[in-house]
């Protein structure tokens, strides 16, 4: 029996991911089916059964990808900036684009939907933190570097900066831009800002 090598296992989960990506981005997760997933990956019913046995499965192994490359994308304007105010302006700018995908109303959706599962609480409580995380570490780096001089704990800045931002990008999603004006809103959460983080005198955009 030929050996299957640990190249050809991560290819052939790739390739079941992408698809079961298209297929919530498409259908949704809760109408999404197995079956769905399996056609479009081109692979076979068991095939696709060896690597995952759910769309719960499939949809937690894409937040998992999800939240690393978050984590990674972060730490990369933390890099390549010398003004960290320069990396959160960046990634605001990001905001609207990621929210015009069509698999982030299907994370939504997934977590709305399983509101009363606690174990799905649990891991939405999870990657929360995890987001929380992240960003405190762009504050405190921006306070190391002397850029930042807070008025506020930033556990609370950062908790309010998620969900600000969270909020426009499901809305932006839901609806249109336009319509929820995303720009002014962004540029209203950067005033907010640069007075919670002590910013507010400095010759910043």
């Amino acid at each position: 029996m030929p050996k299957v090598t640990e190249a050809h296992v991560a290819e052939r989960r790739k390739q079941i991911l992408a698809a079961a990506q298209d297929v919530f981005s498409t259908k949704g997760f809760e109408p999404a089916t197995m079956q769905d997933i399996v056609k479009i990956s081109g692979m076979s019913r068991g095939g696709v059964y060896q690597y995952f046995g759910s769309t719960e499965a499939m949809m937690r192994a894409l937040l998992e990808q999800n939240t690393k490359e978050f984590s990674d994308y972060v730490q990369s304007l933390i890099q390549k900036n010398g003004i960290i105010w320069d990396s959160l302006v960046e990634y605001l700018n990001s905001v609207s684009k990621e929210a015009n995908t069509p698999f982030s109303i299907a994370v939504y959706e997934y977590f709305v939907s399983g509101w009363h599962n606690e174990e799905r609480k649990a891991y939405l409580a999870k990657r929360y933190l995890n987001g929380q995380s992240v960003f405190l570490q762009l504050f405190k780096e921006g306070v190391r570097r002397g850029e930042f001089f807070p008025c506020q704990p930033l556990e609370v800045i950062t908790r309010f900066f998620i969900n600000v931002t969270d909020g426009i990008a499901l809305e932006a999603s839901l609806l249109n831009h336009q319509l929820i004006d995303t720009s002014n809103q962004i540029d209203s959460l950067k005033l907010y800002l640069k007075t919670a983080l002590g910013i507010d005198k400095m010759n910043v955009e």
